[in-house]
């Protein structure tokens, strides 16, 4: 496989300018419109010119940025001299002076930091990172590739995300490692489809490159015929010259000599013709493997020698390395063993420097017929080669044993460290499930406070109840009882009715007090049973609300009952009596004088719904949604200042549910309201 560099970093820098022009007349256009401009636009065309140049023609690429350096100078724009350098740079790169253009980087990434440029500062960085590999610096380069794909990632931006890809993956292909290779190319190409063509089909041809070190050759002919037909659509030498490579390598393993020359000669004419130094060097390298294979030794040496001294002037570690490999296969080839083990100690040495594998069985083989040639010319040499085999062996055997003390040592290693491992995992479950069943205590703990809080709320609002709204009915008989004690004689006849009626009426507020009080009490124990019969809802009714009527009467309230008279419902009679008295007693309370209470039932999708509607003061909005819950709201007094604690309708709520029946309330202010309980008509308790 041909070592690669990371070129597509240099196509893609600066794809961020406007409008990016590619054809011919595209580029004629924007010289003319260079010759009309001045100062600011001046300076950005030439930048543009030296940028679409810097590949094609580098060398008049330098020209337009050298103006556009002194022109940034004269006008004192920085950024755009940055720009103009770094582009001369590139321009260079292609040129193959490496170290003129490391210097030109490092110059602009001064100016670059000047302005926290960080998206032009990893676009310097990828190109320097090109330069470190060709010297064979691969860590660093390495290093930086990765820094900059997250990076870019982070900010989202494209054009670096696909540069970063290709040159990671460029990275891998010349190591062999062509999983984690095709992995970044594939990831590269989704980003490509939306780039230019010549970038996308240099993409298409290393990806058909590394199917074709696999041998898969379907796949690399059928990225290669895309790659081509790119190439060929925005007429791209670069692309097309590493298409026509690959195809040379394809037509050479097939065997159809003729033709891989002629694709290895198109590669090297079309390299030649744009002067890319690194293009020439690869496709001499190929024709030179093309021309072993063939047995035409002096054409390859020759293709070989020129490419050497190319990659020599460029120091380029990479190429050095892969034409030292084929020299040294050329000389074995040739049975000149002494020049192939020579070349081949220079091409491990190389790529020990680039940290590649090296073939150690190669150099096995290639030392041994040397030996052997040797033996045969200087046969007094045997017993001296003889005892040096002996030594050989002799250490190979004590390396032998020594690896084989170090493996047993590291076995015994791993043994420990998994046994403390699984000793560690126990006792991490353990401390796991101690502390899931804390956590479980604590939320039981939170449960039962929250419940308890509850319980001394209600038991601190039962103990105002009967602090406050018992205390003041007894409190009042006290006082007309004192009174009639008193002044019994001095008091008429009619004031004394009229305290008797008082204190009948509040007697029998005592005495619904006490009873609501009990039955709170009761189902706050769970003592209060349900005894389920066959009631007739009328006559429940009436009962319900016959204590109540002398109260309706006062307030000359007129209280109706639209309930069918054979309709029955199966349920607790203490229960749905205390329900009903306390919503009459709530609607008289809350009505004015002469209004109407309408008590009724219906029968509506299977259920029964008992309406219990009053015409009085109703209920604010804020109130209503609280009504049911002790101690939210604020009882008020009734229509004829009749006071009260708010249990009634609690106990209501809570003995609705004691039912599974559902209760609603409906109220608007100054237009009654309106409590309505949905009874199923199959009841089950």
């Amino acid at each position: 496989m041909k070592i690669k560099i990371n070129i597509i970093s240099i196509i893609l820098i600066f794809l961020f300018l406007l409008n990016p022009i590619q054809s011919q007349t595209q580029i004629d256009s924007l010289k003319g419109l260079i010759s009309k401009s001045e100062g600011k636009q001046k300076l950005k065309l030439l930048i543009e010119a030296g940028y679409f140049l810097s590949s094609e023609n580098p060398t008049e690429a330098i020209n337009y940025l050298n103006e556009a350096i002194t022109l940034a100078d004269k006008i004192n724009s920085r950024w755009s001299k940055a720009d103009a350098i770094f582009n001369k740079g590139v321009a260079l790169w292609h040129l193959g002076d490496i170290n003129q253009s490391d210097k030109l980087y490092e110059e602009a990434i001064k100016i670059y930091e000047e302005f926290n440029d960080s998206l032009s500062l990893i676009k310097v960085f990828n190109s320097q990172a090109i330069n470190h590999q060709m010297k064979g610096n691969v860590d660093l380069a390495f290093e930086t590739f990765l820094r900059s794909l997250d990076y870019a990632k982070k900010i989202g931006d494209n054009v670096t995300i696909l540069n970063t890809l290709l040159n990671i993956g460029v990275m891998y292909d010349n190591n062999g490692d062509y999983e984690n290779c095709l992995k970044y190319y594939l990831e590269g190409l989704k980003y490509a489809e939306n780039s230019d063509k010549a970038t996308l089909a240099l993409l298409q041809s290393y990806i058909a490159e590394v199917y074709l070190s696999q041998k898969n050759i379907e796949k690399a002919e059928k990225y290669l015929e895309q790659a081509i037909q790119n190439s060929r659509s925005v007429n791209d030498s670069k692309s097309l010259i590493w298409a026509y490579s690959i195809l040379g390598n394809i037509q050479l393993d097939k065997n159809n000599y003729q033709a891989a020359e002629k694709y290895f000669t198109e590669s090297l004419q079309l390299a030649r013709k744009t002067e890319y130094k690194l293009e020439i060097i690869h496709a001499l390298s190929d024709l030179g493997k093309y021309y072993n294979r063939t047995n035409n030794i002096s054409e390859s040496e020759k293709s070989l020698t020129e490419a050497f001294n190319l990659a020599k002037e460029l120091n380029s570690l990479t190429d050095l390395s892969i034409i030292y490999k084929e020299f040294s296969d050329l000389y074995s080839k040739n049975q000149n063993f002494k020049k192939a083990f020579e070349y081949h100690q220079k091409y491990k040495e190389t790529s020990d420097s680039l940290f590649t594998l090296s073939n150690s069985a190669k150099i096995a083989e290639l030392q041994t017929k040397h030996e052997l040639k040797q033996k045969e010319r200087e046969t007094e040499l045997l017993v001296h080669e003889n005892e040096l085999q002996k030594k050989i062996i002799n250490s190979q055997k004590i390396i032998a044993l020594v690896i084989s003390l170090l493996a047993i040592v590291f076995i015994i290693f791993i043994w420990m460290l998994l046994r403390n491992r699984n000793k560690i995992l126990k006792a991490k479950n353990l401390l796991q499930f101690k502390n899931d069943e804390i956590e479980n205590n604590r939320i039981e703990i939170s449960e039962k406070n929250e419940v308890l809080a509850g319980l001394n709320a209600t038991k601190d609002k039962f103990f105002s109840i009967i602090a406050h709204d018992l205390r003041n009915p007894i409190a009042a008989f006290v006082n007309i009882s004192e009174l009639l004690e008193l002044d019994y004689d001095r008091i008429s006849d009619k004031d004394k009715r009229e305290i008797i009626g008082q204190m009948n009426s509040s007697s029998k507020n005592l005495i619904r007090l006490l009873e609501n009080l009990l039955t709170w009490a009761r189902l706050s124990n769970n003592k209060i049973d349900v005894y389920p019969e066959n009631l007739l809802m009328k006559d429940v009714l009436e009962s319900s609300i016959h204590p109540y009527l002398q109260s309706a009467q006062n307030k000359k309230i007129k209280i109706t009952i639209n309930v069918p008279e054979e309709l029955s419902v199966e349920t607790d009679r203490f229960v749905i009596q205390t329900i009903i008295g306390n919503l009459i007693n709530n609607a008289i309370k809350f009505s004015n004088q002469h209004s109407e209470i309408n008590v009724s039932l219906i029968n509506e999708n299977a259920l029964h719904k008992l309406i219990i509607k009053d015409n009085g003061i109703g209920i604010e909005e804020s109130q209503l949604r609280n009504i049911f819950l002790l101690g939210k709201i604020s009882t008020g007094r009734g229509t004829m200042g009749e006071g009260g604690t708010g249990l009634g309708l609690v106990l209501v709520k809570e003995l609705v549910e004691l039912l599974n029946w559902h209760i609603e309330a409906k109220s608007k202010v100054n237009a009654g309201s309106e409590f309505v309980i949905t009874i199923p008509a199959q009841n089950k308790f």
